[in-house]
């Protein structure tokens, strides 16, 4: 069931597909015994790894392992990512809420969900990113205009400020249309050339 399971991840050989790469991130302040931060990487449903601020780093396919192994510069790429990167980029916006929100500690969670969507016979890519706060929702990005949308009332006083980041709204671009549909079209790719035998999931 396993080795099918993967598969259906890599191979889709005989019709089109839409393939998927998804990453959600969880950040978070004032809760004891819980990492700070915590991402998670999916492709095609299929959870491909995690990670979080204290400084894990854990890759659940073998398939990933090695394409990691043979690709050494793309596992630095990640370990950069998860513990270099996001966490400050996370903090800073988790800080930039709650000032702007006057909230001066207590329990704060902030969740991103994104990635890309790619149908391999169309070519068509689609990205998408939204956020939460608090467990609501919160922010979405429109890739069509490059601006925030509201997704509660209360997120009408942060969208202007997010608009007006054109740097953040600039590397969301480029990450959901060619960053991540590059390493979506590349794990398909090394899947599909790679025997099914060692696709076991551990």
């Amino acid at each position: 069931m396993r080795t099918l399971l993967l598969l259906l991840l890599f191979c889709h050989v005989s019709s089109p597909v839409l393939h998927s790469l998804k990453y959600f991130i969880t950040g978070s302040t004032g809760i004891p015994n819980l990492p700070e931060l915590v991402a998670t990487l999916e492709v095609d449903e299929l959870l491909v790894g995690s990670c979080d601020s204290n400084k894990r780093l854990e890759v659940k396919l073998d398939i990933v392992k090695l394409f990691l192994t043979m690709h050494p510069e793309q596992l630095e790429w990640y370990r950069q990512w998860c513990f270099h990167i996001l966490p400050n980029s996370i903090k800073a916006s988790t800080n930039s809420l709650m000032s702007l929100y006057n909230q001066s500690g207590g329990v704060h969670v902030l969740q991103e969900a994104g990635g890309c969507e790619w149908d391999d016979e169309t070519e068509e890519v689609k990205g998408f990113v939204q956020f939460g706060y608090d467990g609501d929702d919160f922010l979405a990005l429109d890739l069509n205009t490059l601006t925030w949308i509201a997704l509660r009332p209360e997120a009408d006083i942060a969208k202007p400020i997010w608009d007006a980041d054109k740097n953040l709204i600039k590397e969301y671009k480029s990450a959901l249309t060619q960053i991540f549909p590059e390493l979506l079209k590349t794990y398909v790719k090394y899947g599909r050339s790679f025997p099914l035998i060692t696709g076991r999931i551990t």
